[in-house]
């Protein structure tokens, strides 16, 4: 696992905690560079809409395409 995949899990640990309403602490281990959690998490601000011109990730899309029945199922041989 590379620097930038270990600091999403983190991330995102403390933001389902921090979105479900707990009371925690984060304290990095070792592993963990604060900066570079930071760093990782002003990131994610540059990933969806720009990515996706306004509409998402590339995940987002194939799953709302999925959702509408217009992904070619054939041609992505599921």
């Amino acid at each position: 696992m590379d620097d930038d995949q270990y600091a999403d899990i983190v991330n995102a640990i403390w933001m389902q905690m921090n979105l479900i309403g707990c009371d925690f602490t984060v304290t990095p281990d070792h592993r963990a560079a604060p900066a570079q959690l930071d760093k990782r998490w002003d990131e994610y601000s540059q990933v969806s809409w720009a990515a996706g011109s306004g509409r998402g990730t590339s995940q987002a899309i194939a799953a709302g395409a999925d959702r509408t029945g217009t992904r070619d199922r054939a041609a992505s041989d599921e």
